[in-house]
């Protein structure tokens, strides 16, 4: 009988599993695993072409907080809606669309948030739903677009409980990121994971600027090299950055889930 899912621990151990399948994914939620490092996950010809899209996509805005600001998203994503009730709106009303738009980027083909999305309602115990607010769909599927010189995001959690006091999540346990890169640099844009959560007051500063500057923080647990095609999926919940590149764009998909207990649907949203 499988074991249930319950209020994950602070920390993960550096154990990184290859497989996405139910087994993997209620070890990633139970924090028994630190990682989920898929290969050759996205066909990296189709993710390039749609990189090279995105670098000039008509929706590609900047994060709004200061330590998130040098980095590009096409889409506006719920953290930048936190405490702005226009911008809610906007977000929510844009959503379908959104994820129409993303869609239409890598057609004829599937894109990587669609077949995550698949993925997750075919192998989780009680599948996987479309994350709604106050009764609110929800967008899916941001691309994130580093530049070369100048974007990296500072170490940092993200939690949705944090941002929004919708009643769809009650019970949240856990939460998690999907990462499919789409444009990798050889050198830099590493993933860097400390695999425990932030203190008190790390989360202080975090919600304040959305980051922590390196210096404060002990070496991350692990890092990540990611190439072109890889999905990563790990705890948002617990501390994470990415380093800057000077040779060339770091492009990729973000989606977040919600874990509520196996007996209950994942959900997804950006």
């Amino acid at each position: 009988m499988t074991p249930s899912v319950s209020a994950a621990s602070e920390r993960a151990p550096a154990i990184v599993a290859h497989i996405l399948d139910t087994a993997s994914l209620l070890q990633l939620t139970q924090r028994k695993i630190g990682v989920l490092h898929v290969k050759h996950f996205y066909p990296p010809l189709q993710g390039a072409r749609a990189a090279l899209a995105a670098r000039s996509h008509p929706k590609l805005g900047y994060y709004h907080k200061q330590y998130t600001s040098s980095v590009g998203r096409i889409c506006m994503p719920h953290i930048d809606s936190e405490g702005d009730s226009n911008a809610a709106e906007r977000y929510h009303r844009e959503a379908i669309e959104n994820i129409h738009d993303m869609r239409e980027l890598f057609s004829p083909y599937p894109s990587p948030a669609d077949q995550v999305r698949l993925l997750l309602q075919e192998y989780w115990p009680a599948g996987a739903n479309l994350q709604r607010l106050h009764g609110r769909t929800c967008f899916v599927g941001a691309i994130r677009v580093f530049t070369p010189g100048s974007s990296k995001f500072y170490p940092h959690n993200d939690r949705l409980d944090e941002e929004s006091d919708a009643p769809e999540l009650d019970g949240m346990v856990e939460q998690l990121v999907a990462n499919m890169y789409l444009q990798v640099p050889s050198v830099g844009g590493d993933l860097q994971l400390w695999l425990r959560e932030p203190t008190a007051q790390e989360t202080e500063q975090i919600r304040d600027v959305e980051g922590l500057l390196p210096d404060s923080v002990e070496p991350p647990a692990l890092v990540i090299h990611p190439e072109a095609g890889d999905l990563i999926i790990f705890s948002s919940r617990m501390l994470h950055a990415v380093t800057s590149s000077d040779e060339d764009y770091r492009i990729g998909v973000a989606a977040f889930v919600g874990c509520f207990g196996q007996e209950r649907p994942l959900t997804y949203w950006s």
